[in-house]
C-alpha cells in the first residue's frame, strides 16, 4: 500500500506535464484574420475548418479570434469539436468538450464592434495522426438560441485547404460552405516528446523504488 502511495503521485505528475499547455507548442497555425466582415454567428452556428498535422500529436488547446458587437451577449460557453474528414466535410466526431482556462483579449476597437483573442485548454487532450485531414469545430454559447447581436469567427484569405462548413442549430446534418477560411491555432505536444516524458517519469519510478529500505 505504501508503494502504491509513493508511486501515483509521480504518475499523475507525468500525466499532468503531459496534458497541460505550458508543455504544448503551435503544431497547426491557419493564420491570423484578415478580415472579422463574413460570416454567420458563431453561438447560432457550428463552424468547422480543416486541418493537417505533419506529425503525430497530443492536442491540448486552441487559439482563435472573434468579432463581437460593442454589448455581445455570450453566456462564458466554449465548445470545441474535433471531427474526423467525410469526402470534404467534417464527419465522426472524434472528441469534443468545454473549453478549460479560457483567456479573452481585446485586439481591436472600431465603431460597429470590437475583436477578440481567445485561447483555451481542451477539456481532455486528444490524440491524432500525421497526415490525416481533421475538422476543428467551435460553437460559443451553452445553445442554439438564435441570439441576433454579432459574435463572427474571424476569417483568413489563404487559410490551408478547404473553406470552413457550417451547421445552422449544431444538428451535424446539415453542414453548408462558408466560402471563407477561419483565423485559429491548435497547440499540442508532439509524440515523441510524449514519450520521452514518461520514459524519463518511468526511470525515476524505478530509482525511487530501488532505493526503498
Amino acid at each position: 500500500m505504501k508503494q502504491r502511495m509513493k508511486i501515483t503521485p509521480m504518475l499523475a505528475a507525468i500525466l499532468f506535464i503531459v496534458s497541460t499547455s505550458t508543455n504544448a507548442e503551435i503544431v497547426f497555425d491557419n493564420g491570423e484574420p484578415t478580415t472579422y466582415t463574413d460570416g454567420k454567428d458563431m453561438r447560432n452556428w457550428l463552424q468547422a475548418d480543416d486541418f493537417i498535422l505533419n506529425q503525430d500529436v497530443i492536442l491540448t488547446g486552441g487559439h482563435f479570434w472573434t468579432f463581437e458587437d460593442n454589448v455581445p451577449i455570450w453566456d462564458g460557453t466554449l465548445e470545441y469539436f474535433i471531427f474526423a474528414d467525410a469526402s470534404g466535410t467534417p464527419g465522426i466526431l472524434i472528441s469534443g468538450g468545454d473549453g478549460q482556462s479560457v483567456q479573452k483579449d481585446i485586439t481591436d476597437i472600431t465603431p460597429g464592434g470590437y475583436g477578440y483573442e481567445y485561447s483555451f485548454e481542451f477539456e481532455t487532450p486528444v490524440s491524432l495522426v500525421a497526415d490525416n485531414l481533421y475538422w476543428f469545430g467551435l460553437h460559443m454559447a451553452s445553445d442554439y438560441s438564435g441570439l441576433s447581436d454579432v459574435f463572427r469567427w474571424g476569417s483568413n484569405i489563404s487559410g490551408f485547404g478547404s473553406t470552413s462548413f457550417e451547421s445552422e442549430g449544431g444538428t451535424l446534418d446539415n453542414w453548408t460552405d462558408s466560402g471563407i477560411h477561419r483565423a485559429f491555432y491548435l497547440e499540442g505536444i508532439p509524440e515523441p516528446a510524449t514519450i520521452l516524458l514518461f520514459g524519463v517519469g518511468g526511470l525515476a519510478l524505478v530509482r525511487k523504488i530501488r532505493q526503498r529500505p
